[in-house]
């Protein structure tokens, strides 16, 4: 594997931006801005700009790399390596939610709340991203729907990201459309996000592993 700077272009430029965000609003903020929102975007604590300012961007930072060479140590790396834009690709929406997500906090501490119409669908859009590659992900052990049956099967793997994928662009979808209507964002999130994961995490993979065990077709994988 080579790292390769075309490659990284993306997420830098994501990083680079969110610096110079931080730059532009840092002496246009109030000393003491919201620091944490409830799920009706309403700000319930409060600190220090420099504390949002300087941590949200250090925070990037520090992610860029962990989330670029962390597949390096994965188990099933000789396996996977062939796969590695893809893991990478992944991280890049991640990446890009995290600057959607500071710049709704950099407008929040202007207007006092946080809009979240705005917040649903950044989480819906981010869920259709996730779902259209979700069943092309290889096994590994840090990205996708990871849980003791899907690590343990190949088959249980493939199946699981397989509904994932169709679940999860099919609850962004409605999260998005869901996010122009009078519902609050917490029942979005719980009835969209929360059982999807529950879902495809837990529920889905054991019944499923559990049915492969009796028929004697799930092996232990071969690190």
């Amino acid at each position: 594997m080579r790292w390769h700077w075309k490659r990284e272009i993306f997420p830098l430029s994501i990083i680079a931006l969110l610096i110079i965000l931080s730059f532009y609003f840092y002496p246009r903020l109030p000393e003491i801005i919201p620091s944490h929102f409830d799920l009706h975007g309403k700000p319930d604590k409060f600190a220090p700009k420099t504390n949002t300012v300087i941590l949200m961007p250090a925070l990037m930072v520090g992610l860029y790399p962990l989330l670029t060479f962390i597949p390096l140590i994965d188990p099933f790396w000789r396996k996977i390596q062939k796969k590695y834009t893809l893991l990478l690709l992944f991280r890049d929406f991640i990446l890009l939610f995290f600057l959607f997500f500071y710049i709704l906090v950099l407008i929040a501490a202007k207007r006092g709340s946080l809009p979240p119409q705005a917040l649903g669908l950044g989480l819906g859009f981010l869920f259709i991203l996730l779902g259209n590659y979700l069943p092309k992900l290889p096994r590994n052990f840090f990205f996708g729907l990871r849980s003791p049956w899907t690590l343990a099967s190949e088959v249980v793997w493939r199946k699981t990201h397989i509904l994932g994928g169709w679940l999860f662009v099919a609850g962004g979808v409605l999260m998005v459309l869901l996010s122009f209507s009078k519902i609050g964002l917490p029942v979005i999130i719980f009835t969209i996000l929360v059982v999807i994961v529950i879902f495809t995490t837990i529920v889905y993979p054991l019944l499923l592993y559990k049915k492969l065990q009796r028929r004697e077709e799930t092996k232990v994988p071969d690190l």
